[in-house]
């Protein structure tokens, strides 16, 4: 039980310079985050490498894979784990001996609680439309639940209650996390790319044993509309109801199906 209280009972956050923005950091534990945080703060980035950001359950693998590829100048599968290059989960000091420049590195946190070496960098932004979006982090944590049994697992209805409403939840509301990262969109080092777009561009097409490998490692199912499947119709008109309201879904045109 003692496990179960470490990890229900430790938070951390990153904030903004002026500490108007806190986003709840997605570790679960104070050494880790400490380790984490003080690479980030004391790192110089290296020029010719990238930074790839999205809220999570975006497509961060897969652009991860593609980005990667580009930059070596093969189609070949990387060998190497995407994970290594996460800097919100992977001691910077550590990536510098797994994975040398030039690289892609990725997060998950909008880039104004970053350390300011981070901000203005070549970034590749990816957006996911939002239903799509709760119902992969739903399974995404389903899996988590089923390996570590200290935690309570959660039903969909409720991970959808915090998707739409929980402003504290771990890496913060994917809806706030969209408006401020949407509002850099005209930075000359930021270029934004939707996921819908991604998986209808078969760039693999003449290496489809490399793309089914990378799918099943990257993501359950990655498909536009998947949340059809999944959300009831009472779920959907209050996703619904609830986007009719957010001013960014007037500037964004999501794919839904």
């Amino acid at each position: 039980m003692a496990a179960k209280s470490e990890v229900a009972e430790f938070k951390a956050y990153l904030t903004n310079d002026d500490g108007t923005v806190k986003v709840r950091a997605i570790h679960a534990n104070k050494e880790q985050f400490e380790e984490i945080h003080k690479n980030m703060e004391e790192y110089k980035w290296v020029e010719g490498d990238f930074l790839l950001a999205s809220y999570q359950k975006n497509g961060t693998h897969f652009m991860w894979e593609i980005m990667t590829m580009l930059l070596r100048g093969s189609a070949e599968y990387i060998r190497s784990p995407k994970e290594a290059c996460m800097i919100d989960l992977f001691p910077l000091k550590k990536t510098d001996a797994v994975f040398p420049s030039p690289r892609v590195l990725n997060t998950h946190y909008r880039l104004d609680v970053l350390p300011k070496e981070f901000r203005g960098r070549k970034t590749v932004l990816v957006i996911r439309n939002p239903k799509d979006t709760s119902v992969s982090m739903y399974f995404h944590r389903k899996n988590v639940w089923e390996q570590i049994k200290k935690i309570e697992p959660q039903t969909l209805s409720q991970i959808l209650s915090t998707f739409l409403h929980d402003k504290d939840t771990y890496l913060g509301s994917y809806f706030d996390y969209t408006e401020y990262m949407w509002s850099l969109r005209d930075d000359p080092n930021m270029l934004v790319i939707f996921f819908e777009d991604l998986i209808l561009i078969n760039i693999f097409s003449d290496k489809p044993a490399n793309m089914a490998k990378i799918s099943e490692k990257m993501y359950r199912k990655g498909k536009i509309g998947d949340w059809k499947n999944h959300l009831t119709v009472a779920e959907n008109e209050m996703f619904d109801e609830f986007l009719a309201k957010w001013p960014l879904s007037k500037e964004i045109k999501f794919t839904f199906v």
